[in-house]
């Protein structure tokens, strides 16, 4: 659900046409140097959060990793036990009475194809990528750029058996064996959300993503898996440098950005939240969205809550 309505958010609003000449409004463009550092235990890299009598053990997570990627789980699962809690990311619910809605609004991005002659050296590039990973060499054209631009990215990830599910899917597995109970830092409605972010359709924007997505599959699923294995060994820089294409992307949605600061300040809550129960806790959010300036981890110091680096063991 969480990778379809991501899909669907990216796929279903645009902005103006003057996207292309702005500067896109990354809230998590910069990173607090202090808090990105390597990580002395073995596997990924765990800050922590405490206060008087609560330990919140906060493990910083990839945006996918590769199938069957090796990593260590000795400290995640030595952290588990007795664990009062696993905090995950806020949530996005959306029921069966909504699907209509999702539909026709899949619906309205079907398109004739007519920006592919106002942009035939980018139609060019998406033609090569798109028969490298569809059988179906001339869907694309049905659509338009922003929803083509998903759909090649999500279909290039299966294709290098990239999976946004991992390593989520794993850590609540465990989580279930120890019997702790995950909850989401925050619960939202998913159609309000959407709908209050539909615009305008705009070919600009579209195209802008469009480029932005061929970029990263024309370079392939090695920078992914690079990243992903900065991270399963803690190394925080290099695990930084995982593409960034589809997030860039949703930055050029109206209203993206100030929902990704919203999201940092419901994670902040969940935090603070978690610190009023005695005992310990673990929470798992976005690698960047931990360390980046103004991220959970930079807020939760500016109120004077303790934060503890991966360096400190």
């Amino acid at each position: 659900m969480r990778a379809f309505l991501t899909g669907l958010m990216l796929a279903g609003i645009t902005v103006g046409a003057q996207a292309q000449a702005q500067t896109i409004d990354d809230p998590q463009a910069n990173v607090v140097e202090a808090l990105v550092v390597s990580a002395k235990l073995p596997g990924p890299a765990w800050w922590r959060v405490s206060d008087g009598d609560t330990t919140i053990y906060v493990m910083g997570m990839p945006s996918m990793l590769p199938k069957g990627q090796a990593w260590d789980k000795t400290v995640l699962e030595r952290r588990l036990d007795g664990a009062f809690a696993l905090l995950t990311p806020p949530v996005w619910q959306a029921g069966l009475t909504d699907i209509p809605a999702m539909l026709r609004l899949r619906g309205s991005l079907k398109d004739d194809g007519a920006w592919t002659a106002r942009a035939p050296a980018l139609a060019a590039r998406t033609q090569h990528a798109w028969t490298a990973v569809d059988k179906n060499d001339d869907g694309w054209r049905k659509w338009k750029p922003l929803f083509v631009a998903l759909q090649l990215n999500g279909k290039a990830n299966k294709q290098a058996q990239l999976q946004m599910s991992e390593p989520d899917r794993t850590i609540e597995k465990l989580a279930r064996e120890r019997r702790v109970k995950a909850r989401p830092a925050a619960v939202h409605k998913a159609m309000p959300m959407l709908k209050s972010l539909v615009r305008e359709n705009s070919e600009a924007a579209g195209l802008t993503c469009l480029s932005e997505t061929l970029d990263a599959v024309e370079a392939g699923s090695a920078p992914a898996r690079a990243a992903a294995d900065a991270w399963a060994q803690g190394r925080v820089k290099d695990a930084l440098a995982a593409p960034r294409s589809a997030e860039r992307c949703e930055l050029l949605l109206p209203g993206v950005s100030d929902l990704k600061r919203q999201l940092v300040d419901d994670e902040v809550e969940g935090l603070t939240d978690l610190l009023r129960t005695p005992g310990h806790a673990v929470a798992i959010f976005p690698l960047r969205a931990l360390v980046a300036e103004g991220g959970v981890l930079d807020k939760l110091r500016a109120k004077g809550i303790t934060v503890r680096t991966p360096g400190d063991g």
